[in-house]
């Protein structure tokens, strides 16, 4: 590490730092956009149009309004419009002159009289409707055949005369209904308004269509059949009203259905529309604008409500809403398209469900079913719980235990480890992971709980019979006291377990206050995974210069971390936590992946520069780094002659035979190796000598004392004079003044990093980075 923000500070001025969205919101927005994009398949393909009719059936019951009492359906019987019965077409004469005697309005003839009778008989009819004037209309019908398909159906103009034709369209949907109708039809190139438009007195021929309200209950109609009204039974004022003529309820082959009514006169749909528009209640809202609204309601809910508890009122009273506005819809004459809205909150439940299934998944343990220690936090921060301890035991020798029990005999240890542990309270819920064992005690003295946790040191002083086997136990325990943030807590009690020691500290109290609160928690095994697929930790890179050509040459990745919870997670601390969990190799594969595409891409955009990544000496006591780092060249594309691996806390090296090997086959593949931090603690002349470096880092200690100090410029001296005669490039890091480059220059050390030339910036501010303007880089 090059860079002093990487230990004390939090980004430097031109690092982005990710969105302090936490993982839980952003899941959710996630889900709710998957739901949304389902809800819209599904309205393309009309899946859910059954719901709607049947949710429209339901809303014309939910409220009942009377009819304008305009208009009067007479119904004639179903052969009227048969020319062999002349008589029909006389009887119809008649009662449109007595219509006429009795001072009707306007009298609309829904019948198609299309074929000719006898001649007394239509000469009758034609001179009755002529008598009326412009008062009679001829109602022509479209209607809808399986095998002609559509075809108008005109009374013919011996009859009709010079009357006013309006048109009705005679078709329903697969339920038998209809639910809209339109303001006009074109026939024969002319355009006809419809018969409900001009029962309501639109006679425009408007283009478009509106919805009918069904909310009127068809018995609440004036009507009479055609017997009753000539035997003079009817009690109906007729005077100034409007007649509607057709065919009557008895026709059963004519009838056709309205919500609440199976069997009503075809007629009866247009006195419903028209008493629709006489009522302006035409109001509709289509499924893509309730879906909008309600995915928008839903989406700022979620943003809006963090508790879990509030959200699952949201989630219900947003639920509650959608019947809410079809009770309110049927009261003020709008109908709604709310199935998608269903689907939308049905959708989002399923895809959140199976998240939290997952989840719950993911904090247990599949070998041993038991909780695993994440689970314990999830609890503790679920149930809010404040008092009483959290107590970690650390099994001692597990490795060795891994290394020689089977896997069924692993879990059954574990186990017993368990029931031991339970010896006292068979309801403890313990949680398990890796060589731990947690769980929450409510007792508020420490004290009291150190001796009670020493009586179970003693019950595990006798080994345990696995696979016919006795196995020693070695057991110690970190105690935290729950005074604080649960997940805080567990971290202590975890650090104490680590700090214990069976011979010395077997039971290890955490202290309370801020440095426990700084503590990473056991979750990093997932957290450091999460964390990298979210963006949380990400790469930020530091300009390699040469002072000389005033040219960069090279470039360092260094690594950080904003949590959305914690704020910035400094380095040196998080990296020692992904030690300590045994996450280092995933950190570098990461790492190593981001800066090797952040390399390529540089290449590619004509900046040939090396690209310097961090490698903890750790990991230098296994070949997989070998792996791990060709993998990532090979994924990448990167050339690997451009890749330097900066070998740190070189101190940490426990075989140096076994590193020389492993760097040497690190080499093989092209790549170079860089000493970091050269002259401090066993960054020395001995491991210099034994591995097979290609570069030293001379450790900021001496760099920015080079002003102030003529020892710290000796040393500096010689490490560069000692990297000439053995020809290896040497890098000063922490230049952070003028007068420390000019002397980097006077003792002949050329490549240079430091706030002085440039602070770590992001890679979009790295391919617009110009050495000649690094004082604005410093402000990108």
């Amino acid at each position: 590490m090059n860079d002093r923000s990487a230990f004390t500070q939090g980004p430097g001025p031109s690092e982005t730092p990710t969105s302090g969205i936490s993982k839980g919101l952003l899941g959710r927005l996630r889900h709710l956009l998957y739901a949304g994009a389902v809800s819209l398949a599904l309205m393309f393909f009309l899946f859910l149009a059954p719901i709607d009719q049947f949710s429209w059936l339901f809303q014309s019951k939910l409220a009942n309004h009377s009819p304008s009492g305009e208009i009067v359906f007479i119904g004639v019987p179903g052969d009227m419009e048969d020319p062999a019965l002349d008589h029909r077409r006389i009887e119809l004469a008649e009662t449109l002159r007595e219509l006429d005697r009795q001072g009707v309005g306007k009298i609309y003839i829904d019948l198609v009289l299309d074929r000719a009778s006898t001649s007394e008989s239509d000469q009758q009819l034609a001179e009755a409707i002529a008598d009326l004037g412009p008062r009679a209309a001829i109602v022509d019908h479209i209607e809808r055949s399986p095998t002609a398909g559509e075809r108008t159906r005109r009374t013919i103009d011996a009859i009709a005369g010079n009357s006013d034709r309006v048109v009705t369209r005679r078709a329903t949907n697969w339920l038998g209904l209809v639910w809209t109708n339109e303001y006009g039809h074109t026939v024969g190139g002319r355009r006809y308004p419809s018969l409900a438009a001009s029962l309501a007195g639109i006679d425009d021929a408007r283009p478009g269509e509106f919805q009918i309200d069904y909310t009127i209950p068809s018995d609440e109609f004036a009507s009479v059949e055609l017997a009753a009204f000539a035997r003079g039974d009817s009690d109906l004022n007729l005077a100034g009203r409007t007649v509607i003529i057709g065919e009557g309820e008895s026709v059963a082959d004519a009838q056709i259905k309205v919500p609440g009514n199976y069997g009503v006169p075809p007629s009866f749909v247009s006195i419903y529309a028209a008493e629709t528009l006489r009522a302006g209640r035409t109001g509709f809202v289509g499924g893509l604008r309730a879906l909008t609204i309600f995915a928008f309601l839903l989406g700022a809910m979620i943003i809006a409500v963090r508790k879990r508890k509030r959200r699952q009122l949201g989630y219900a009273a947003l639920v509650l809403c959608l019947p809410t506005a079809l009770y309110f819809g049927s009261h003020i004459g709008v109908r709604m398209e709310l199935s998608y809205c269903f689907a939308l909150i049905v959708g989002y439940g399923l895809f959140r469900s199976r998240a939290q299934l997952k989840d719950r998944l993911a904090l247990v343990d599949n070998e041993t079913g038991l909780p695993r220690l994440r689970a314990l936090e999830v609890s503790a921060l679920k149930n809010n719980l404040t008092h009483g301890h959290i107590v970690v035991a650390r099994i001692h020798g597990y490795e060795h235990v891994l290394k020689t029990l089977a896997r069924e005999d692993r879990s059954q240890y574990i186990l017993k480890l368990v029931d031991r542990l339970r010896a006292s309270d068979s309801e403890l819920a313990i949680f398990y992971e890796g060589h731990h064992l947690g769980w929450h005690t409510k007792e508020d003295d420490t004290e009291a709980l150190a001796d009670h946790l020493e009586g179970l040191r003693a019950i595990f002083a006798a080994p345990i019979s696995v696979a016919g086997s006795s196995v020693d136990v070695g057991i110690s325990f970190g105690v935290a006291r729950l005074d604080g943030d649960p997940s805080t807590r567990l971290a202590a009690a975890l650090a104490a377990a680590e700090e214990s020691s069976e011979a010395l500290n077997p039971i290890k109290i955490a202290e309370t206050g801020s440095h426990f609160d700084q503590l990473w928690d056991i979750s990093l095994r997932a957290r450091i995974d999460e964390a990298m697929e979210a963006g949380e930790i990400y790469c930020v890179y530091q300009p390699k210069i040469d002072t000389v050509h005033n040219t960069m040459t090279g470039v360092e990745a260094l690594v950080r971390w904003h949590d959305p919870a914690r704020g910035f997670i400094p380095p040196m601390h998080f990296i020692a936590q992904c030690e300590k969990a045994g996450r280092m190799e995933h950190l570098t594969r990461y790492v190593l992946q981001s800066a090797c595409s952040a390399a390529r891409l540089m290449h590619f955009r004509g900046r040939t520069v090396s690209m310097s990544v961090n490698m903890s000496a750790t990991l230098l006591g296994d070949m997989r780094i070998v792996g791990i780092v060709r993998n990532a060249l090979q994924a990448s594309g990167f050339d690997p002659r451009f890749l330097i691996l900066e070998v740190t806390e070189t101190s940490r090296i426990g075989d140096l035979a076994t590193a020389s090997t492993i760097l040497n086959e690190l080499k093989a593949l092209g790549v170079r190796i860089s000493m970091d931090d050269f002259g401090t603690g066993a960054a020395n002349y001995e491991t210099f000598f034994e591995l097979p470096f290609d570069e030293l880092k001379i450790d900021r200690l001496f760099v920015s004392n080079l002003a102030k100090s003529q020892k710290a410029k000796a040393i500096a001296s010689s490490v560069v004079a000692m990297g000439k005669e053995a020809r290896i490039t040497v890098v000063a890091e922490g230049a952070e003044d003028t007068e420390t480059l000019k002397i980097l220059n006077e003792i002949g050390c050329h490549y240079v990093q430091g706030y002085v030339l440039s602070r770590p910036i992001s890679l979009t501010n790295l391919l617009k980075f110009n050495v000649s303007g690094k004082d604005d880089a410093l402000e990108a």
